[in-house]
């Protein structure tokens, strides 16, 4: 037979352990954040020195792109290179009149 001194032992341990066990369920709970807090400000970093490897090598790029796009490098390639001249005298251009011919019949009549 049960005392009732009995139940609220039995009924203490039980209210003791669920609290323990919340307590625990709660400090892993910390603990992981923490870790992945942790994990996430080394990726942050990570990404960080990332970003400014890529920028360097944008400038060092562009840098190259503006050598490469001098007009004197293109001049030497094309006459040293690819043996081609340059025209003597002045440029002969040709240029066409995209405007219909006034002077044709038309071909609409009223």
């Amino acid at each position: 037979m049960n005392t009732g001194s009995e139940l609220k032992t039995s009924g203490g341990y039980r209210y003791v352990l669920l609290t323990m066990a919340l307590v625990v369920l709660g400090l892993l709970g910390y603990l992981w954040a923490q870790a992945q807090t942790v994990r996430q400000g080394d990726e942050i970093s990570r990404l960080r020195s990332e970003h400014q490897q890529l920028l360097r090598r944008q400038e060092r790029l562009r840098a190259e792109i503006s050598g490469l796009l001098r007009s004197s490098r293109i001049r030497e390639i094309a006459t040293n290179r690819l043996g081609m001249v340059f025209p003597e005298g002045p440029p002969q251009n040709l240029y066409l009149d995209r405007r219909p011919d006034r002077r044709a019949p038309s071909r609409h009549r009223n």
